[in-house]
């Protein structure tokens, strides 16, 4: 695994050599560490697209990814970190024949009053699908598990054993040829 620290900004041609550099026949596999704020999410969304078009993915599933990315990073920013932490998303993709399979894992600090731990939130998610995920269609309140949950394979939870919560997602993804 490459660790790579984006607290600078990056050019496209830096991500797309960290990229190249990094990738094998079984795939990718790079751990990012970033400020907490959400100037970073900028950065992120640029490198996850780069990988997203590195690997062929289809244009829906670029932009699916880059929600999904999206969506693990702020919650982790507004609800689990401070501004002076180090969040950090790792992503690994393992080639398969005609598709990959992509884990994206995002490690917060859990400093915030209000953190959850794995089975809290597990428990927060369960809830939810009791109460009203399925039935609602809103556009505000639809939370990480509405959000993500319908577009992925796998969905979890656990605990860093340096006092964080790491969320992250699996799914298989068809590639273009």
């Amino acid at each position: 695994m490459k660790n790579i620290n984006i607290s600078n900004l990056m050019t496209r041609e830096e991500r797309q050599h960290i990229i190249k550099s990094t990738f094998d026949k079984k795939g990718l596999d790079i751990k990012i560490e970033y400020p907490a704020i959400f100037a970073s999410s900028k950065v992120l969304r640029d490198f996850i697209i780069d990988i997203a078009e590195f690997f062929h993915f289809k244009w829906t599933w670029k932009s699916r990814l880059t929600l999904i990315a999206d969506e693990l990073n702020n919650n982790a920013i507004e609800y689990w970190s401070l501004e002076v932490d180090i969040n950090k998303m790792h992503v690994k993709i393992n080639t398969l024949w005609d598709e990959v399979e992509l884990f994206l894992e995002v490690e917060d600090t859990w400093k915030w009053k209000e953190a959850k731990t794995a089975k809290e939130m597990i428990l927060k998610r369960n809830t939810k699908k009791l109460l009203w995920f399925n039935k609602n269609n809103w556009i505000r309140w639809r939370w990480l598990f509405m959000i993500i949950e319908r577009l992925v394979d796998e969905l979890y939870f656990k605990d860093w054993e340096n006092w964080g919560l790491i969320v992250w997602i699996r799914k298989k993804i068809e590639i273009e040829n």
